[in-house]
């Protein structure tokens, strides 16, 4: 397998899509900031002092230049849940369905079809955090956000792969089955030093679904850079945005790059 390259820019993912070519990614995988209810360590981060309508005008434009760059028949998976936050005149809880509001976003647009929702289920939420409401009275119960949606898109258009890169990115009959589900249920939560940080097998497997080998993954949004790691173990080539330069110490540390790579595998830039 050819050695598989990888950049990891550190900076703002609404300037740093702009200098990226046209039509050159299969796949954007990410999870992007959950409004203002976590803090990414940057006061520049989308949505940590937005309004909920500031933040998905930011988001939007986000969206705007992964379409530009992705490939025709390049393909979106979009991970966000839901997440409780007050209103500031009062003090109970609501919840944001950021969910439903980045699937509205991504549909609108006329370049983009959509493919399904994958639905991956935890023991918890992301966070951990659990809300009681008037627990054990009715009736304010808080519905868990411990599922949360992939949301699938496509890129309008089609690309020619050969036959041999095809040949080489093939998933067995299991991963078909396994893959193929609405529901995942099979994938515990992580413990990371990144505040937000999905599991590998999440990337792994929508690596393995929606791209080639060889082909170029993008994530405007790479936190503790587990993306990057999935895509070097799957022979992908990939491009990671980090406003974070705090975070670069465990990128490095996650995708192996301070450890050397006696078979030159993988290569790595970064560029700040």
């Amino acid at each position: 397998m050819n050695p598989t390259n990888h950049k990891i820019y550190i900076g703002d993912a609404e300037i740093v899509l702009k200098t990226l070519p046209d039509n050159f990614f299969q796949l954007m995988v990410t999870s992007p900031p959950y409004w203002n209810v976590r803090d990414y360590g940057h006061n520049d981060q989308i949505g940590r002092h937005d309004t909920l309508e500031q933040y998905l005008e930011r988001l939007d434009e986000v969206w705007k230049e992964v379409i530009r760059v992705l490939l025709p028949d390049g393909k979106i998976a979009l991970n966000i849940g839901n997440i409780y936050y007050s209103e500031p005149d009062e003090k109970r809880r609501t919840t944001a369905n950021l969910s439903l509001l980045t699937w509205q976003q991504l549909n609108k647009f006329k370049e983009l079809r959509f493919m399904g929702t994958i639905y991956w289920q935890k023991t918890t939420s992301r966070d951990g955090s659990v809300l009681f409401g008037t627990y054990p009275y009715p009736t304010n119960f808080m519905i868990s956000n411990a599922v949360e949606p992939i949301h699938i898109f496509r890129k309008v258009g089609k690309r020619e792969v050969s036959k041999e890169i095809k040949e080489k990115s093939k998933v067995t009959k299991e991963e078909f089955k396994k893959f193929r589900d609405a529901i995942w249920n099979d994938i515990n939560g992580v413990e990371d030093k990144h505040c937000a940080a999905y599991p590998v097998e999440l990337p792994r497997r929508l690596i393995k679904m929606f791209s080639y080998v060889e082909d170029w993954i993008l994530d405007p949004f790479l936190g503790s850079g587990t993306t990057i790691k999935a895509a070097k173990e799957l022979g992908r080539n990939s491009v990671g945005i980090e406003l974070n330069p705090k975070y670069l110490k465990i990128i490095r540390e996650k995708a192996g790059i301070n450890q050397g790579d006696m078979f030159n595998s993988a290569k790595f830039e970064i560029i700040k």
